[in-house]
């Protein structure tokens, strides 16, 4: 499914902040002593997608901190992600969020 973007405000290099579809995503770069703090914000439109857009974000996580680390896995896509727990970290991410 192909989701429209647009760009809302950009701040080089601070700031970016952007629609996907009904979302809306705010990435924000923050100087914190000797590195940078990242921060995103997902607003999710559809309260029910939350747990397949937190697994999904915690996979992309996962591979940056191995790119990181030196250990790239390449990026993670579409079926593919059920290859690296995925489902299971949906599941995880409802129950989590049922509790709250």
């Amino acid at each position: 499914m192909e989701q429209t973007a647009g760009v809302r405000r950009a701040e080089p290099p601070h700031l970016l902040e952007y629609t996907w579809g009904d979302d809306l995503l705010r990435w924000e770069l923050t100087p914190l002593g000797a590195g940078t703090r990242l921060t995103l914000r997902h607003t999710v439109a559809e309260r029910g997608r939350l747990p397949m857009v937190a697994a999904g974000w915690h996979l992309c996580l996962d591979v940056a901190d191995r790119l990181l680390d030196g250990d790239p896995v390449g990026p993670i896509r579409g079926a593919e992600a059920k290859d690296f727990g995925w489902p299971a970290l949906r599941d995880a991410y409802a129950d989590q969020l049922e509790a709250e």
